[in-house]
Parts: C-alpha cells; sequence; structure tokens
C-alpha cells in the first residue's frame, strides 16, 4: 500500500460520519407529540357538530409533516363519531394599547399541511368538523339553490316566500336537526395522524364531559338554525331585517386518562 492508497483510504472514512447520518435520516420516522390545552369548546351550528381545542405540536428524531388530523371521539356507550381538522387559528401578535385595551392580530387558515419542526413547538387552535354531516347535506342544499334560483328566475314575486315553504327547504332543515347527536357523558379522545410519510404518534390519553346542561343548551341552536336560514333566504328581499343569531357553546375540560 502506498502513500496514495493510505490517503484514499482516510479520505474516504472521513465521509463515513456523513454517510451514517443520511442513512440514519432516510431510514428513521419522525415521533409527534400533541400536547392538547386543558379547555376544549364543544359546539353545533349550520356547520354541524364542532370541537375546537388548542394543541401544541412538537417533533423528535427529525421533522415531521401533516396533511391530516383527526379526532375519534368515543362516548361511555361505545358510540364513536370522527371529526376533521378544518382550520387552524394562530395568534400573530398581542398588543395592549395605552388605555390597556388589548389588541390581538390573528390569522385563521384552511389547513393543507403542517410542518413541525424539532427545534421548537408549533401551537395551534384546530378547528374539528364531521365529514359526514358536510357530505349528507351536501346534496340537499344543492337541490335548495337550484329550487332557489329556479322560482326566482321564473319571475314569481313571491319567490322567497316559496322557497321558504318547499320541500327543499323544509329537507334541509331536518337534517341539519337530525345531526345533533352531541350527548351527556364522556367522551374519550383518540387521535389520528395523516402524513405523507411514515410518522410516530405518542400515544395520547384524554377525555371530556358534557352535562345534562351542556346538551340542553347545545339543543336550543335547533331553533337557530331555522333563523339562521330564513336569514340567509330573505336577504334576497329588499329592507328585510335580519333575526339574531346567536349560538350556544359548551366549555369543557379535557383531562388525562389514568
Amino acid at each position: 500500500m502506498n502513500a496514495a492508497d493510505i490517503a484514499a483510504y482516510i479520505g474516504a472514512a472521513a465521509w463515513l460520519p456523513q454517510i451514517g447520518t443520511w442513512i440514519h435520516s432516510y431510514f428513521v420516522s419522525p415521533r409527534v407529540t400533541i400536547m392538547p390545552a386543558t379547555e376544549a369548546e364543544v359546539g353545533f351550528t349550520s356547520m354541524g357538530p364542532i370541537f375546537n381545542i388548542r394543541m401544541a405540536f412538537s417533533a423528535d428524531r427529525k421533522s415531521a409533516i401533516l396533511d391530516g388530523l383527526d379526532l375519534v371521539l368515543k362516548h361511555a356507550d361505545g358510540e364513536s363519531r370522527l371529526l376533521r381538522w378544518v382550520g387552524l387559528y394562530v395568534t400573530l401578535s398581542e398588543i395592549r394599547d395605552e388605555a390597556g385595551k388589548r389588541q390581538i392580530a390573528s390569522r385563521d387558515e384552511t389547513p393543507v399541511a403542517l410542518k413541525i419542526g424539532t427545534e421548537s413547538l408549533v401551537e395551534r387552535v384546530v378547528r374539528f368538523q364531521e365529514p359526514r354531516y358536510h357530505e349528507s347535506v351536501r346534496p340537499l342544499l344543492n337541490n335548495l339553490v337550484a329550487h332557489f334560483n329556479f322560482l326566482k328566475q321564473s319571475g314569481d314575486t313571491d319567490y322567497v316566500g316559496k322557497v321558504l315553504s318547499s320541500k327543499e327547504c323544509y329537507e334541509m332543515l331536518e337534517a341539519r336537526k337530525s345531526a345533533l347527536w352531541w350527548k351527556a357523558g364522556r367522551y374519550d379522545i383518540e387521535v389520528r395522524l395523516g402524513s405523507p410519510s411514515k410518522v410516530a404518534l405518542t400515544k395520547l390519553h384524554c377525555f371530556f364531559e358534557l352535562t345534562p346542561v351542556d346538551v340542553e343548551n347545545l339543543r336550543r341552536n335547533l331553533d337557530t338554525l331555522d333563523a339562521e336560514l330564513r336569514n340567509v333566504i330573505n336577504s334576497n328581499v329588499p329592507e328585510s331585517k335580519p333575526e339574531p343569531v346567536n349560538w350556544n357553546w359548551a366549555n369543557v375540560g379535557v383531562r388525562r386518562a389514568g
């Protein structure tokens, strides 16, 4: 072995740590940890069942990309419901003026993907809704819109009144009302991640409880469904005054199981 061969071996050996790092990065999957806030918001509106909660995300080993986030809520009686992320709310800045009033700059995003690095936490308020609800009411909403456009284009001066008393409007309202499945009792939370690559999730065991009072307050939103839909349709009548629309919410404590 001459000096040139020795130099070549030394040069190749110098690359071994870097090659090992590349191999490790290629084969090791990130591990994501999710830490939920201790309070969440349960709701029911024209958007169906809703669950809003602040979450902090962290990744170990390497960065992770999430392109889906689902919650499976299992009631104590065994019934399970799946909710999917539909919004990410982030606070950009918070300041107080000279009078002490707080001003918050925020942004609400429709989630496509969320990158979680290993250096710092990613914190968002995540808004969850039920995909099955939207899939069931979408064709009914399309039928209602089509019927509305037909009557409006026909020149009928009372087209708004006829739409409000139509079968299409009734079916739309009944489908929305029948989707209220919140009930009193304990709900265990299971988190499911979606990612373009393999991601491990640190096990999370937590739950919340709805009281009979919480459920009764949410059921009062059924009447508000009528008012909101009437407002939308009546907005086509000049000088119509909308009815007040106020949604009730339930604030629940989220606790770790065990």
